[in-house]
């Protein structure tokens, strides 16, 4: 008999090849990395084209951000969501994927996460535009507070994207996204605006965007309001018991209340926006320690007012940069300077845009107090022409200034102009003491609206 044989071993199979992750293939094929990119084009676009206004500004950059985020990017991500929510229905792959090893509420959390993942980019966004506005900072900054609402924008941003999915599985109609984005930003724009106390539910609504510093537990509480409800949406379409929505909704019920009842009690005003710094010109220059970094630049664009007040009596103290609730009094002998935020156009990227403007606007505030009859007499544009003789609207131009006169107000107008270029002409040609003493006696009867006291010239 013979021996038996050994059996051999069967061959094993080759490896099979692992399957792509669900993640890896919604990022290189799917919506997500689209959505990504159009939040993160759509703030760059938003803050590019309005640079001027906020850049050197932290408090504006804080304010402009969070504006963009909840009228712009909130819509925008609402309806991407609620297209990736309908996609199964736009396909016609619903029976089919009904049959999958996955069950339902795994394939909807794999079509989500990429997507939420991809719109919270607009946190990239965030720190770029700081990093834009950093080198021209006029002073100040932020706070723990300010940085955490960003935070909290993202929760917003990831909940209206939540909601827009629900939306976009419940609701089978192709429109559904460009209507729910409108939809978003007419909720959003609106309660934004809506000085009332429900008005405090809207994610972005800050009563002082300038001088407000917000309580570190605002950022929290308002993640949790609007992160609440999304949750509660998605909770209660995916859960197999739809009674777990309500604890989400209940945290969310209870988050909108205590903003609600806080109001602007979250908010502090910054002490920086109050003190006071000065320089030691004469008069002085004053700015708030917000923008401190101003000072220099407001010294320069103001030297040649200064050098033509020299020696006048009863000049002004200081120029003042006004403050929340400390108006500059005209009669306090303080000046009020032109403003410092951007919608004046004065200072952009840290620095006095136009000197002239900048001069003329604090002549305005020495010269034009808020007298009952505006009219500062023929002399006006006199002293306004000698003190700031490099704007265009003076007289420092006399052909340009009676060409002026005669379109708009005829040959009565061009007669008044005359006799007003000789009057410069002698105020320029007095001797320097003299001119001294009759500004500082035209200054003080203007600021007293006293028109009958003003000297002859």
């Amino acid at each position: 008999m013979s021996a038996p044989t050994a059996t051999r071993p069967a061959p094993a199979p080759p490896n099979p090849v692992a399957a792509p992750s669900p993640w890896r293939s919604e990022l290189r094929r799917g919506l997500a990395p689209w959505a990504g990119a159009a939040v993160l084009l759509t703030l760059a676009v938003t803050m590019g084209t309005k640079a001027a206004e906020w850049q050197g500004d932290w408090a504006r950059t804080h304010g402009l951000l969070r504006t963009t985020t909840m009228l712009l990017l909130g819509p925008l991500v609402a309806a991407a969501g609620c297209r990736q929510g309908g996609r199964e229905h736009r396909r016609g792959t619903g029976d089919l994927l009904r049959q999958a090893v996955r069950g339902r509420r795994e394939r909807a959390l794999t079509a989500l996460a990429p997507l939420v993942a991809c719109v919270v980019a607009q946190l990239l966004g965030t720190a770029g535009a700081y990093l834009a506005t950093w080198p021209y900072s006029l002073g100040g900054g932020l706070t723990w507070g300010h940085g955490l609402l960003h935070v909290a924008d993202a929760v917003l941003v990831a909940g209206l994207t939540a909601v827009g999915f629900v939306v976009g599985r419940v609701v089978t109609w192709r429109g559904t996204a460009l209507v729910l984005a409108l939809g978003c930003y007419l909720l959003l724009g609106v309660s934004a605006y809506v000085d009332t106390p429900l008005g405090r539910l809207a994610p972005a609504q800050e009563p002082g965007v300038s001088e407000g510093i917000p309580a570190l537990w605002l950022a929290p509480v308002i993640a949790v309001w609007v992160g609440g409800l999304a949750l509660a949406a998605l909770v209660g379409h995916l859960a197999r018991r739809r009674l777990l929505a309500l604890v989400p909704l209940l945290a969310a019920a209870l988050a909108g209340t205590v903003l609600v009842q806080t109001g602007d009690d979250a908010w502090r005003t910054d002490p920086r926006a109050q003190r006071l710094v000065c320089d030691g010109g004469t008069p002085r220059i004053c700015v708030t320690e917000r923008h401190r970094n101003l000072l220099a630049p407001a010294g320069e664009a103001l030297s040649g007012l200064r050098e033509r007040l020299a020696g006048a009596p009863g000049l002004p103290e200081r120029f003042v940069e006004e403050r929340r609730g400390h108006r500059v009094r005209r009669d306090s002998g303080e000046v009020p300077l032109p403003s410092f935020t951007p919608l004046g156009r004065t200072v952009v990227r840290g620095e006095v845009a136009d000197e002239a403007v900048f001069t003329w606007e604090t002549v305005a505030g020495l010269i034009s107090p808020d007298c009952p009859d505006p009219s500062g007499g023929a002399l006006e544009d006199v002293v306004w022409t000698y003190l700031a003789p490099a704007h265009r609207r003076n007289l420092s131009d006399p052909a340009e200034a009676l060409k002026r006169a005669e379109r708009y107000w005829g040959a009565e107008g061009v007669a008044e102009t005359r006799a007003a270029l000789e009057k410069l002409d002698r105020l320029r040609a007095l001797p320097e003491t003299e001119r001294a003493a009759w500004l500082g006696a035209y200054l003080a009867a203007a600021r007293r609206c006293d028109l009958a006291a003003q000297p002859a010239l």
